[in-house]
């Protein structure tokens, strides 16, 4: 069974629409450091959402939507090219699109983020497109629906999850497309983990939090196959989330 939205007919999704849930990629086009591609973080979402859907097929009919390519970035923009939107464009954007979906007939989207600067935003969206709408809408990062798995794997020795362009993304890059990976600089030998989602008892906004080489910590310690096995971790952990998801009851 097609898992794709754009892949399906008119019919076919109007016919399954009701029972599946619609899954969201949301990524983000900016830089990753002078070694990785700007659509490191879409790629990374659109491959996990795909994956998962797979994954949960036969428990849950997962249908995944066209990725949503931009995000809210623009604390990079000093650091080389990046396409961002303002938090009221990429609302409304995602707003929209729950609405389309919800009137095209499914009754459960989920939005899969893949981009930290858009973590806040894709929460907010849910809560109110669920209230308004009547339907469930979920929200989540990839990397803390994750998290657990990512740590058993691994994923904070090298770096910090998800970290900007190093360890951790530049693993998964060399994993999707290592044609795109341009020799990895060795960067900041020493990180500190970092608790899951960025706890923290308050939020501050520094400037200067990205001043500097534009990554976050030594891309050069990547591995394409820790790369591969943590995009599978993800995957996973996404997709028993996802069937979680589609077994809440409707109002």
């Amino acid at each position: 069974m097609r898992t794709l939205l754009a892949e399906l007919t008119r019919d076919e999704a109007a016919r399954r629409a009701a029972g599946a849930v619609a899954v969201v990629p949301v990524g983000a086009v900016e830089q990753h450091g002078p070694h990785l591609p700007v659509g490191t973080d879409l790629f990374a979402v659109a491959h996990i959402a795909r994956q998962a859907a797979s994954l949960a097929a036969g428990t849950a009919d997962v249908i995944v939507t066209p990725p949503v390519p931009f995000g809210y970035s623009p604390y990079h923009l000093p650091h080389g090219p990046t396409v961002t939107l303002r938090t009221s464009t990429l609302h409304a954007l995602l707003y929209d699109v729950c609405d389309s979906l919800v009137r095209s007939g499914f009754r459960r989207v989920f939005l899969l983020n893949g981009h930290g600067g858009n973590a806040e935003l894709i929460a907010v969206v849910a809560r109110e497109a669920g209230v308004d709408l009547g339907v469930l809408v979920g929200a989540g990062s990839y990397w803390t629906m994750a998290w657990d798995a990512l740590e058993r794997g691994g994923a904070q020795e090298r770096g910090r999850l998800p970290g900007h362009a190093g360890a951790f993304e530049t693993s998964l890059v060399a994993a999707l497309r290592p044609d795109l990976v341009v020799s990895p600089p060795h960067g900041r030998d020493t990180f500190a983990r970092n608790p899951r989602g960025y706890a923290r008892p308050y939020h501050v906004e520094d400037p200067l939090a990205w001043a500097g080489e534009g990554f976050s910590d030594d891309p050069s310690a990547a591995s394409a196959a820790d790369g591969a096995r943590w995009l599978d971790l993800a995957a996973d952990a996404v997709a028993q989330a996802l069937q979680e998801f589609a077994a809440r009851p409707l109002r």
